[in-house]
């Protein structure tokens, strides 16, 4: 606060990253915003984990025949599980955010989108649907003669698990991998929707009072 006060009064030139980053330091709702980048990315796999192990399970649900009751009711149903618990942490983050409760900057940099809580998340999901798909796979090998349209489903499903799991926690590895070899590019400032931050000093407080006392001794 201080940085910002010697800024502000004129003792230094107007330098609007320090200033934003001043007001960053001290505003604990701007906390939750510091790292806009890894922010959007992290909502956005949220958001596409949801919606894919959501559609998932109800696709898997809703083709459920007297063949192939067991394993797609219970796959389907686990899928849409993950789903609702994923949402369940964007929500809870969203509602501790919006409440201002957590006012430590550590606990807020675990909790918001794009901390350690939402790397874990990205982790276990990404292991349970490979895990999952494993599983599947191990199911339809074990019978010695293995055939009829419900193996085929079951291996197919098992594949594109096992796929999708695998995806999912390569990215995370690179991601992690490139951020931490790689820091500047993270570090990078965003060029769309930075705000302005506009300045009054105290020079320009003192020289407009001299112009106006300047204008009142004229007018008498």
């Amino acid at each position: 606060m201080s940085e910002l006060t010697e800024i502000t009064s004129g003792r230094f030139p107007a330098n609007r990253s320090r200033i934003q980053q001043s007001i960053l330091e001290d505003q604990v709702e701007l906390w939750w915003f510091q790292d806009l980048k890894r922010s959007i990315l992290c909502y956005s796999v949220a958001l596409v984990l949801i919606l894919g192990t959501g559609l998932g399970g109800i696709i898997l649900i809703s083709t459920v025949t007297s063949k192939s009751s067991e394993w797609r009711l219970g796959v389907g149903i686990f899928l849409c599980l993950l789903a609702l618990v994923i949402l369940f942490k964007q929500l809870l983050t969203s509602a501790i955010q919006d409440m201002n409760c957590v006012r430590n900057r550590t606990q807020i940099d675990k909790l918001r989108s794009g901390g350690l809580i939402d790397y874990l998340v990205i982790l276990v999901t990404g292991f349970i649907i490979l895990t999952s798909g494993y599983v599947l796979i191990i199911v339809v090998n074990s019978d010695p003669y293995p055939s009829g349209t419900p193996w085929n489903d079951m291996l197919i499903a098992g594949v594109i698990l096992t796929v999708a799991g695998s995806i999912i926690l390569l990215s995370l590895f690179f991601y992690v991998l490139i951020f931490k070899l790689y820091p500047h590019i993270a570090a990078r400032p965003l060029s769309i929707g930075v705000p302005s931050v506009y300045i009054i000093s105290g020079g320009n407080t003192a020289r407009r009072q001299r112009e106006i006392s300047s204008s009142t001794a004229n007018l008498v």
